[in-house]
């Protein structure tokens, strides 16, 4: 879908800065910026930033599973 969207001279010179910046287009910018403030108004939305939802995680980071043999057994009383 296609628009148009007037912006003030300071908001376009910041906006054409900043993806120059990035190495990004415009309307990149301004889609991201979107979807970012739809994610944290919409009602019925996921509750994580779509940048949560959509990381891969760390190639170089070790499973956190490969950690549970370091973990002390319970306590038989929990409340103890």
């Amino acid at each position: 879908m296609n628009f148009n969207l007037y912006l003030d001279d300071k908001t376009a010179e910041e906006l054409d800065q900043t993806a120059k910046t990035l190495g990004e287009s415009r309307s990149g910018l301004i889609r991201k910026a979107l979807r970012e403030w739809l994610d944290k108004k919409t009602l019925g939305s996921p509750g994580w930033p779509s940048q949560i939802l959509e990381w891969q995680g760390a190639a170089d980071m070790p499973p956190f599973e490969s950690h549970r043999d370091e973990l002390l057994p319970p306590r038989d009383d929990a409340l103890s």
